[in-house]
């Protein structure tokens, strides 16, 4: 099996990206306290017995995260004796695999045939959204947001400047419990790019939802740029 060191995530813990390549506009001392939540309801389950259509949203050495088309993040692990991965370009994060496993643990991960309608790379900075999200972590946010950065709270729209001015909004209005229930609920198959190379998680029409597009100035060649 083959996982490139820079598509491994850690385990257990949600890492905030690697500031982008172009010059940073948030104070490294600007953080604040993410939203309280149950991590309980939150943990990410064992698969369940089966064979599951989805898109690699977190790996490592011994096993990966799969997001699948009906909203289900499922934990997979890889047996210690044998294998079990046959796919092309082994796991990467963004990639579209199908597995069989039983308990959670994978006896076969080939390419899926189900083709997501976005790259790779797209698929893979969604999951960053998704994770920062799921886990309240308002920081991990603002580093992967660009600025300017439009945000609607329902009554009133702002332009955000920098990350540190992010970072003064109530972390509890920009990941309330219906924007990131939205976010979460993503279909990835189905993320499609817009025009102006826009991707939207979670309303597509309406909101909430959380918008992002392709940015050149980028390492990771994205950035969050509107929060409805």
């Amino acid at each position: 099996m083959h996982i490139t060191e820079t598509d491994i995530l850690i385990e257990e813990e949600s890492t905030p990206p690697e500031s982008s390549g172009a010059e940073s506009t948030q104070e490294e001392s600007s953080t604040q306290e993410s939203v309280s939540f149950d991590w309980e309801a939150e943990e990410i389950g064992m698969a369940p017995t089966g064979t599951y259509d989805g898109i690699v949203v977190d790996a490592a050495m011994n096993s990966m995260v799969i997001d699948t088309a009906d909203g289900n993040m499922y934990a997979v692990s890889f047996p210690e004796t044998e294998d079990v991965v046959d796919t092309t370009d082994g796991i990467l994060l963004g990639q579209a695999v199908t597995v069989t496993c039983k308990e959670g643990v994978a006896s076969r991960v080939t390419d899926s045939d189900r083709k997501p309608a976005a790259d790779r790379e797209a698929l893979s900075f969604a999951a960053d959204v998704m994770f920062a999200c799921k886990y309240r972590d308002i920081n991990a946010l603002s580093e992967l947001a660009g600025y300017p950065l439009y945000v609607n709270l329902g009554d009133k729209d702002m332009e955000v400047e920098n990350g540190g001015d992010f970072l003064e909004i109530p972390a509890s209005d920009i990941l309330s419990g219906e924007r990131v229930k939205a976010v979460l609920g993503t279909n990835l198959f189905e993320l499609k790019e817009l025009d102006g190379g826009k991707y939207v998680l979670g309303a597509e029409e309406g909101k909430p939802n959380i918008i992002f597009q392709k940015d050149t100035g980028r390492d990771n060649g994205f950035a969050i740029t509107g929060i409805n």
